[in-house]
């Protein structure tokens, strides 16, 4: 299980470009490291110390589009924003990851999932669908299909 909460996003922007487009539109800070990673974050809400916030990539979790029985509801967003909370609390991590979902998506620029860890499908924002969110124990895999299926972005070829 990963240490981190995600939110996919699809857009047609690189990492860089989105970083700056969210950076600029909720006032987060937009860094990069030495290898030139880019990084993306806020301090915590409700007057809570430490910061959230983490890496924004390129989507390499999806699998080959040609077995269906390991499609995932993730295959069709390309970017991937870690967020991870600098004290380390899960609780708190998760609880700041869904109010950083619900920022982005209310900017209603780009459809977008919000993973618990990898295994879990916490929500869904997309112009079409609009937000969801789903049952606990949700899987963004293939068993849990029926539940997201609605809400899938076609994979980008």
């Amino acid at each position: 299980m990963s240490t981190f909460e995600h939110i996919f996003i699809r857009t047609d922007l690189d990492p860089a470009g989105l970083a700056a487009e969210l950076a600029s539109l909720m006032g987060l800070e937009a860094s990069r490291d030495e290898a030139g990673k880019v990084y993306l974050s806020r301090p915590a809400s409700d007057g809570r110390p430490g910061i959230i916030g983490g890496e924004i990539y390129g989507n390499s979790y999806t699998y080959p589009l040609d077995d269906p029985e390991e499609e995932s509801v993730i295959d069709g967003y390309n970017l991937v924003w870690d967020l991870g909370y600098s004290r380390r609390d899960r609780n708190v991590q998760l609880d700041e990851s869904r109010r950083m979902f619900r920022d982005v998506t209310t900017l209603g620029r780009w459809p977008a999932v919000l993973l618990q860890g990898l295994d879990l499908l916490i929500a869904v924002w997309s112009p079409r669908s609009g937000y969801h969110e789903f049952p606990p124990g949700t899987s963004p895999d293939v068993d849990h299909r029926s539940l997201w299926e609605q809400y899938r972005q076609t994979p980008s070829t």
